[in-house]
């Protein structure tokens, strides 16, 4: 299995899942122009892709399927309410549609996935696991809490791309009005650096061998503090990162790391 984030910030998330001849996004959170210089780099083109999967219908995760589904016809897999969510914004892409219901199995011939239920301000928000070669892989950003359904679904990845999305401090001495500071602090919003941390070592204990930080603020967090607040909770927790656990941070705009299982 190779993983690959070709986005991952509050302004655009899409990442590639490949085994074999199975190639999935994970959300098309960037415009299709984006979607296909990143996958050029994979020798791949939008019409290689087997479908994409989405985990809500907030436009930082959907912006693409406009222009994917119109020249590409990319079947699209979503619960029923990011489905709702979608057809809302983009009409057009109904056809495409394939809905599933949360925490079935979706076989990709090869490649296994399972949907588990998100705690977000969306309807119907979920995460993935994805199984192939004996290997997971768990995507979970877009979440105010790791719920005990989230835990359980995570436990056991070989890869986790999980969420880090603020440092609470400065997210509280920063411009953001009210309003938006506490949507994305309540249990409803997004996850802080400092949760993200104690959720890595849950997955550190469990045998996990990668975490890659993802959907970084632009605005409340930077690349530098989220990679040292959760490699911290891990050495306190008796985790040497870089031999024990390899800790990254997916880049906003570009094509991050290639993890190949």
């Amino acid at each position: 299995m190779r993983i690959c984030t070709l986005a991952s910030s509050s302004s655009g998330n899409c990442t590639i899942v490949s085994h074999g001849g199975i190639h999935i996004l994970i959300d098309t959170g960037i415009s299709l122009r984006r979607i296909k210089e990143g996958l050029r780099g994979f020798e791949l083109s939008p019409d290689d892709l087997c479908g994409v999967l989405i985990t809500h219908e907030h436009i930082d995760h959907i912006r693409g399927i406009k222009m994917l589904v119109k020249y590409h016809k990319t079947p699209v897999f979503t619960s029923y309410g990011t489905g709702c969510g979608i057809i809302a914004a983009h009409p057009e892409a109904e056809p495409f549609l394939n809905i599933f219901e949360t925490g079935s199995d979706l076989d990709f011939g090869g490649m296994a996935v399972r949907s588990f239920s998100t705690p977000h301000d969306a309807s119907g928000s979920v995460g993935f696991t994805l199984h192939a070669n004996g290997k997971k892989l768990v995507y979970v950003t877009d979440l105010g809490f790791v719920t005990g359904e989230v835990a359980e679904a995570a436990l056991g990845a070989d890869v986790a791309v999980i969420e880090a999305n603020h440092d609470k401090e400065m997210l509280r001495r920063g411009p953001y009005p009210q309003y938006l500071k506490r949507r994305i602090l309540s249990e409803r919003g997004h996850l802080a650096n400092s949760d993200s941390g104690d959720f890595a070592v849950r997955l550190a204990d469990s045998g996990l061998r990668y975490i890659l930080l993802a959907h970084l603020s632009r605005e409340n967090n930077t690349p530098e503090i989220a990679r040292s607040t959760v490699g911290a909770a891990l050495s306190a927790a008796g985790f040497a990162v870089g031999r024990d656990i390899e800790l990254d941070v997916a880049p906003p705009d570009t094509p991050g790391r290639i993890y190949d299982l």
